[in-house]
């Protein structure tokens, strides 16, 4: 039987609970906490500096990420299976676009020929952290990017995860499940997250698995792996 895996993008609105949704991924998890706003979820957590071995961790690893290198050297480990991690989240991908235009630009405009080498390292960054589903030492089991949202288009805006470029269009091509995270009020007047999983209604969306239905109230990663891999074994 083969290993479970999802490799997740959740995008949406500040504040609708992204960073509370990828919490709930398998433990241990690693964490690069690029905002600096995931002491706020209900996890126990502990810093790693990845010039180090990682921790002895039960629940959720934090390094703190404030560039490319710092992901870089963290990643060293995860190849080479040297880690008691199931999940690998990222705090957000939005932010680590972010910190790397500064480093290409500092604080002047993005030339036209950067835009190609923000969409090359973006593009990299996610190919990478998603294959360590398939690492042959040690498989991580669930790899979650999060992002913000934000409209793109003038005709038929489509709301998109908050990147720079054709990141923003070409990162639901290479992971499993794509979800749009909203929070409102349900039918009892108590607030309920729900996770978009089809692209309707001017959201980009998407599961490939074709398992997860339309949406799903109040989701947990658990529930989706639930969705996804008792289906399948039943069907």
């Amino acid at each position: 039987m083969k290993n479970r895996s999802l490799t997740l993008v959740i995008h949406g609105e500040s504040g609708v609970g992204k960073s509370w949704l990828a919490d709930t991924a398998p433990a241990p998890r690693l964490l690069f906490d690029v905002e600096g706003g995931v002491r706020f979820t209900p996890s126990e957590k502990v810093d790693w500096d990845p010039r180090n071995p990682p921790p002895d961790v039960t629940d959720t690893a934090v390094v703190t990420t404030t560039d490319l290198d710092v992901i870089r050297r963290a990643y060293q480990w995860l190849a080479q299976g040297q880690h008691p991690f199931k999940s690998v989240i990222i705090d957000s991908l939005t932010e680590v676009q972010k910190r790397n235009v500064d480093a290409i630009a500092g604080t002047s405009q993005l030339a036209p020929q950067h835009y190609g080498t923000l969409l090359r390292e973006g593009d990299s960054l996610v190919r990478t952290f998603r294959d360590l589903t398939l690492n042959p030492i040690k498989p991580v089991e669930v790899v979650v990017f999060i992002c913000g949202s934000r409209e793109r288009g003038q005709d038929r805006p489509i709301t998109r995860p908050a990147l720079i470029g054709q990141l923003a269009e070409q990162i639901g091509y290479a992971v499993d499940v794509m979800t749009y995270l909203t929070l409102d009020l349900n039918g009892e007047g108590q607030m309920e997250r729900r996770a978009q999983f089809v692209p309707l209604n001017g959201v980009a969306a998407k599961d490939r698995t074709g398992r997860l239905g339309a949406s799903m109230p109040n989701p947990t990663i658990p529930d989706m792996l639930e969705a996804i891999y008792l289906k399948e074994a039943v069907g």
